[in-house]
């Protein structure tokens, strides 16, 4: 099989170490892992190529900054068409693109081409342009989006909420049912993320951790409120912030309004390349998903994948699909989102049981090993398309 996979998305370093650029290189090894060709078209490259995609053929169409949010967008729409017209469609048996908010023009030739095609949707997009960037001209982002949801052969949706989404927007825009979602949550690579790992900063003191960028939805605020009410009772326990975003500098700064305590047991780590955040991880003895209470829970957290691969005891918000994910006092633990007193009774009850801690990592790990490998992705998808080609 050879196949091209896509990305127009500016915002995404395919082979940097943000969660989503964690994503696109997972899901080009579990196709190199089957034995198929790749080519990656895509806006951003934003860093080396690893290794085992030496193989890969790399199509980088970068975007020149422009200033104002009108010129962005009309330059990524360009940019979309740009790369769908570099695409040779006869040489591909697949195209698999990560939706892109202006995207749709490589959906609509690989459909008059005749060449089956995947479109990942992990967000919705046009939503959070507008709730947390800038958005211009949002009835021409619903164009495209209805474009690339009209011309996909499937569409892979992250969680059952992206799914709804999906097909309700396309409802409600055209008077019409979609079909071919297939619902196909994240994944995790269980050979990289395992127990055995050797530990980066490991202690012998009691160590939360949160990995993961920072930003507001992530709730890590509320992570650091626990951790203070925890030292109370554990006061030679530790919190290890690992990732960097927006919010560092002021979470940084919420330190020294809280005790001495708190500041002296919190460590930013800040962003970690992928081949060492294994073994971050590892160095854990509790891993959080702190999310924030929201109307929309739409996530399939990278993160809670790999923390639960770690055999480590998982603590999450019971939000959306981390709700189904985790069995509460069977693989990990979960909590009101926002209740800072629930969660700091929680990690408390963890700090004094060690066993507690390896009977919940242990069948974390299970799993995600037995349902939630790339590979085991990778197969949902590759089976929708077969159920769609006729």
């Amino acid at each position: 099989m050879k196949v091209a996979y896509v990305c127009a998305d500016t915002g995404v370093p395919v082979f940097g170490n943000k969660g989503c650029s964690i994503h696109v290189q997972e899901i080009v090894r579990a196709f190199l892992q089957r034995g198929a060709e790749v080519d990656l078209f895509v806006a951003r490259v934003g860093g080396n190529r690893p290794i085992d995609m030496a193989d890969c053929g790399v199509h980088e169409f970068p975007l020149g900054r422009r200033d104002s949010p009108g010129d962005r967008e009309a330059s990524q729409q360009l940019l979309s068409q740009l790369i769908a017209r570099s695409i040779p469609m006869d040489q591909y048996d697949l195209i698999y693109e990560r939706c892109s908010l202006w995207s749709d023009a490589t959906q609509v030739l690989a459909a008059r081409c005749g060449v089956a095609s995947v479109l990942e949707v992990n967000a919705p997009l046009i939503d959070e342009q507008q709730s947390h960037r800038e958005l211009s001209d949002r009835a021409t982002a619903e164009q495209i989006a209805l474009q690339a949801f009209r011309h996909a052969q499937c569409i892979a949706a992250v969680s059952e909420e992206v799914a709804q989404y999906v097909r309700s927007f396309y409802s409600e825009k055209t008077g019409n049912l979609l079909s071919g979602v297939e619902v196909v949550p994240n994944g995790v690579n269980v050979n990289r993320f395992c127990p055995d790992t050797q530990p980066v900063g490991a202690s012998d003191r009691f160590t939360v951790g949160f990995a993961g960028s920072l930003k507001p939805w992530h709730g890590v605020e509320s992570l650091i409120a626990a951790f203070q009410l925890l030292l109370e009772t554990h006061p030679l326990s530790r919190l290890k912030i690992i990732g960097d975003g927006p919010l560092r500098a002021s979470l940084e700064g919420s330190l020294q309004l809280r005790s001495s305590a708190v500041a002296a047991g919190t460590e930013f780590v800040g962003s970690v390349a992928p081949d060492r955040m294994p073994g971050h991880l590892v160095s854990l003895d509790v891993a959080v998903a702190p999310y924030v209470k929201q109307d929309q829970f739409y996530f399939s957290p990278l993160k809670v994948y790999e923390y639960m691969a770690c055999g480590l005891p998982t603590v999450a918000a019971d939000a959306g699909l981390l709700s189904g994910l985790i069995s509460n006092g069977v693989n990990g633990l979960l909590y009101e989102p926002g209740n800072v007193e629930q969660l700091s009774r929680i990690l408390a009850t963890l700090a004094d049981s060690p066993s507690l801690r390896r009977l919940l990592g242990t069948a974390a790990r299970s799993k995600v090993v037995n349902e939630h490998s790339w590979q085991l992705c990778l197969d949902r998808i590759l089976n929708h398309v077969a159920s769609t080609t006729g």
